[in-house]
């Protein structure tokens, strides 16, 4: 029995790899345009509601390195969406994005921004 939440293809690559659910981000202007955002932190866990773990972007850019698996899942689709890095050609910066598909509503700028709250 597959767990909910988890793509089949993330079970059958978890001798290999670990795989990390992404649930929100934290997004800041890079330069100028103000529009012009990029993903500095994500939020990790299997509750799309409230996130577990905190990663920036240099630690997921080093896990992904590692052979570390980051995805998201979207709200009403319920596609799998994998995470990658990629250079921006605006600023030069390496980034993370989701892998382009035809659905939106697993895209990492369409996850809701995390809320982190003081311990």
């Amino acid at each position: 029995m597959r767990a909910i939440g988890r793509p089949r293809q993330i079970e059958r690559e978890e001798g290999r790899a670990i795989a990390k659910r992404i649930v929100c981000t934290e997004q800041e202007p890079v330069f100028r345009p103000p529009q012009h955002a990029h993903i500095v932190a994500v939020g990790i866990g299997n509750d799309p509601g409230s996130a577990s773990e905190r990663l920036t972007l240099a630690e997921v850019l080093q896990q992904i390195a590692s052979g570390v698996i980051f995805y998201t899942i979207g709200a009403t689709s319920g596609k799998t969406a994998y995470v990658e890095p990629f250079r921006c050609t605006w600023c030069g910066r390496v980034f993370i994005r989701s892998r382009a598909d035809s659905v939106k509503d697993n895209n990492l700028d369409s996850l809701r921004y995390c809320a982190w709250k003081a311990a």
